[in-house]
């Protein structure tokens, strides 16, 4: 096995251009290898889909990079494996609890207003764009509406049990006060060893696609992240 998830991708990446597409279907496997070159992230396992590679084909680097620019874009992308471009279906489950570490266990969609509670718990709100808002609730989201349908049963698991393990290793080492740059970085460095212990290492490839294609390029960093701080042995 590879000793890195960097290098397991990217002999999962090697093996994708066999399997993805069509064998009869070119379009399918040009779109894919644009995706590849203007996302700079291979797209996750798709069935081919001659249409979306169509749009995909017809569109510049910026409009499948800007998720304003295109909505059409978007649905092609989703289509074809960006899963960071998926829509994701809003949560309509009732999710008042009295404290935020109430969220933890629950089993619906409601668990990832964990981020949201600790945000308006804090002295000052982080915003949109901090960590609370813009990345553990809208990943927790994604992972859980788009992302996980996706996975294989051990991927599933794996998916179930890291939601828990991040939201557990923040509220049991980061101050619900702490500055937003402090809760990024802390948060952020929790990752790795929930991932491990959660079965990332045991997940087959066709999984670890997915999860990196549920990061959206502006995210490259936690892609590289997830590449280069993780080692499985």
């Amino acid at each position: 096995m590879p000793t890195s998830v960097t290098a397991a991708l990217a002999c999962a990446v090697a093996m994708l251009g066999a399997c993805a597409a069509e064998p009869d279907d070119d379009r399918c496997a040009a779109a894919r290898a644009h995706l590849t070159a203007c996302l700079g992230a291979e797209p996750a396992p798709a069935a081919c889909d001659g249409a979306a590679a169509d749009a995909v084909l017809a569109s510049s680097c910026a409009a499948l990079i800007d998720p304003g620019k295109d909505d059409g874009a978007s649905t092609a992308l989703c289509r074809l494996g960006v899963l960071s471009r998926c829509p994701v279906p809003a949560c309509t489950v009732e999710a008042a609890a009295d404290r935020c570490a109430d969220y933890i266990d629950r089993e619906d969609c409601a668990q990832c207003d964990y981020y949201l509670c600790r945000d308006a718990a804090a002295a000052t709100s982080c915003g949109a764009t901090g960590y609370y808002q813009g990345f553990g609730y809208a990943y927790c989201e994604r992972y859980l509406e788009v992302t996980t349908a996706r996975l294989s049963p051990a991927g599933q698991r794996f998916a179930h049990d890291v939601r828990r393990c991040l939201m557990q290793a923040m509220e049991d080492t980061i101050d619900v006060d702490a500055a937003c740059p402090e809760v990024k970085a802390a948060a952020y460095a929790t990752h790795p060893d929930c991932y491990v212990a959660s079965g990332f290492c045991a997940l087959p490839w066709r999984d670890w696609l997915a999860i990196a294609a549920t990061i959206a390029p502006a995210d490259a960093s936690f892609r590289e992240m997830i590449g280069t701080a993780l080692r499985c042995r």
